[in-house]
């Protein structure tokens, strides 16, 4: 080893440098520092810490469904507490289902895009606010696996029934037949549409949504720009 002491003439490092044996003593000595080094580290961390397999996986598993839950609380539980009284709850039950299928029953039957937006918002608010939190938080799982089909009064007419005999299910209640669900909603007045409403100036329904879709169709038209020939003329 007298040749690593002593300095090497002009030319000797690159040879060195080269040198198999050298390279070879060089990787040994820098792979047993590291481990050395990690050893030591590992140790001084993990005394008193059982690290066999079956605990690393529970120490996993609590980090992640820990991170998962402050999510969820932040994003998408509804905060209202659970109802204990049991008769207060299936009143609440009974009154809300009514009204959540009228509301359905009335949808009109070819709704815009913003009354679809309006439904929408307030099906996703009254899961959030329904007074009863752990019904409200069974009723947001069912919105994300079942989500709201607002296309036409039937289709969530129908929906609507679908989503309340899932949780008939949960409660061992008798399932409803939804093939009757907008005759039995409709409060028997579809008539109306036809009839003339204070609140809408003496206009009924039916009128407002004729001006809404004509009004709507004028602005389609105007959007349109048609080019004439004389635009193209020694263009």
């Amino acid at each position: 080893m007298k040749f690593l002491i002593h300095r090497p003439r002009s030319g000797s490092i690159m040879k060195l440098v080269r040198s198999p044996a050298i390279a070879i003593i060089t990787l040994f000595l820098v792979t047993t520092i590291l481990y050395v080094i990690s050893t030591t580290s590992f140790n001084d961390t993990s005394k008193g810490l059982d690290l066999s397999p079956e605990k690393l996986k529970d120490r996993a598993l609590n980090v992640f469904n820990k991170e998962k839950s402050q999510v969820s609380m932040d994003v998408d539980i509804p905060f209202m507490p659970k109802m204990g009284n049991e008769t207060l709850r299936i009143e609440l039950g009974h009154a809300s289902w009514k009204l959540f299928h009228t509301i359905l029953a009335r949808y009109p039957d070819e709704p815009t895009e913003t009354e679809r937006g309006h439904l929408s918002t307030y099906i996703k608010s009254f899961a959030q606010v329904y007074p009863c939190g752990d019904c409200a938080r069974h009723f947001v799982k069912l919105l994300k696996k079942y989500p709201p089909q607002l296309n036409s009064r039937k289709n969530a007419a129908i929906w609507g029934c679908f989503i309340h005999n899932q949780v008939n299910e949960v409660l061992h209640h008798p399932i409803y037949d939804c093939t009757s669900i907008l005759e039995d909603y409709d409060c028997g007045c579809g008539a109306d549409e036809e009839s003339e409403d204070y609140t809408l100036h003496g206009k009924t329904m039916k009128d407002v949504q004729a001006e809404k879709d004509e009004s709507e169709a004028k602005e389609h038209l105007d959007s349109i720009q048609v080019e004439s020939k004389e635009e193209h003329i020694g263009g």
